[in-house]
C-alpha cells in the first residue's frame, strides 16, 4: 500500500511540474541588445514593408497603385516574403518618404533572394527604389539593385549595386553608385540562391556609399568624392521589381530596357531609415533576421 501510494504521489508532482513549466512563455534573450528588428533605430525608420500577407507599406498602410506581372508571397526570411516572377510593383506617395530633404542621410535594409541570369534573360535586377514621379530616364533618386547579368544562374556570387541620384539646390544632379564585384581589395559577396542581407547607407557629411552583404562591407567603390546630402525630386514613388519605364506608369520615362526586365526575385523586410546606421545596428539587423525576428 505504500508503495502504491508514493508511485501516486510521484506521478502527481511530475505532471504539476510539466503543467507549471508550460504556463510561463518563454522569453528570448535579447540579440545584440535587442528583441526584434523593429527596435532597432525606430526613431529613424519611416518606412517598412513586411509582406506578411499584405503588400501595404506597414507605417503608412499605403497600398500599391498598381502590380506588372506575377506579384504573390513565398516564405520569407522573417514571416512572409514577396515574390516577383517577372514582376514590378508602384505605390503613390508616401508622406514619410516624400520630402526632398526627407532622407540627406539613408539606410536601407532588406532581404533578397535571387539568382544570377547570366545566359539566360542576361537581365539587371532592380529590387526596391524611389522614383521621381517626373522622372524623364530610367534612374531612381535612390535604388538598390544587383547586377545578376554577370552570373549564372547556379552561382553563389551576387554584385550588389547601390545607386543614388541627389538634384542641390544650385542645379543639375549628381548620380552616384557603389558595386560590390571584389575589386579595390573588397570581400566578393556569396549571397546569391539564398536569402542573404542587404544594406544600403548614404552618409552626405562623409561621402561615403556603403553595400553591406550579411552585415559585412562590400562595396569596391565606396568614397564618392565630394557628393553631398541626398536631396530628391519630388514627388518620388515607392517601385519593386523595375527601374523607372513608361511601361510602369513614368509617363516622362522611356520604354522598358530589355536588360533590366521586371524583376524575378524574392524580397522581405525592406526597410528605409532617415539616417545613416552605425556598422553595429547594420549587424543587429542582420543577427535578428538570421533568427527570424
Amino acid at each position: 500500500m505504500k508503495k502504491t501510494i508514493g508511485y501516486l504521489f510521484a506521478c502527481g508532482a511530475s505532471v504539476a511540474l510539466i503543467l507549471g513549466g508550460c504556463s510561463k512563455s518563454e522569453t528570448l534573450p535579447a540579440i545584440d541588445g535587442y528583441n526584434n528588428s523593429n527596435e532597432v533605430a525606430k526613431t529613424n525608420l519611416v518606412a517598412h514593408w513586411n509582406f506578411d500577407g499584405t503588400n501595404n507599406e506597414r507605417l503608412s498602410s499605403t497600398a500599391p497603385t498598381k502590380t506588372y506581372g506575377t506579384v504573390g508571397f513565398a516564405t520569407g526570411q522573417i514571416g512572409q516574403a514577396l515574390k516577383l516572377t517577372q514582376g514590378a510593383m508602384v505605390y503613390p506617395a508616401i508622406t514619410a518618404i516624400n520630402g526632398a530633404n526627407a532622407l540627406n542621410n539613408f539606410t536601407v535594409s532588406l532581404w533578397i533572394n535571387v539568382n544570377g541570369s547570366k545566359g539566360t534573360t542576361n537581365a539587371f535586377t532592380s529590387f526596391f527604389g524611389l522614383i521621381p514621379t517626373g522622372v524623364t530616364d530610367i534612374w531612381p533618386d535612390v535604388c538598390a539593385n544587383a547586377e545578376t547579368s554577370h552570373h549564372k544562374p547556379g552561382s553563389d556570387t551576387l554584385e550588389l549595386k547601390n545607386l543614388l541620384n541627389t538634384h542641390p539646390a544650385a542645379g543639375g544632379n549628381s548620380l552616384q553608385d557603389n558595386l560590390a564585384n571584389g575589386a579595390n581589395n573588397a570581400p566578393w559577396f556569396m549571397g546569391g540562391n539564398k536569402w542573404a542581407h542587404y544594406v544600403m547607407r548614404w552618409d552626405g557629411t562623409t561621402h561615403q556609399f556603403h553595400i553591406f552583404g550579411n552585415g559585412v562591407s562590400v562595396g569596391s567603390f565606396t568614397d564618392r568624392g565630394t557628393t553631398g546630402v541626398e536631396i530628391m525630386s519630388v514627388p518620388v514613388q515607392a517601385v519593386f521589381g523595375s527601374l523607372a519605364s513608361k511601361d510602369i506608369g513614368f509617363t516622362g520615362a522611356p520604354a522598358q530596357q530589355t536588360w533590366n526586365p521586371w524583376a524575378t526575385a524574392m524580397i522581405d523586410d525592406v526597410r528605409v531609415f532617415n539616417t545613416a546606421l552605425a556598422d553595429k545596428d547594420i549587424t543587429a539587423l542582420y543577427d535578428l533576421g538570421l533568427a527570424g525576428r
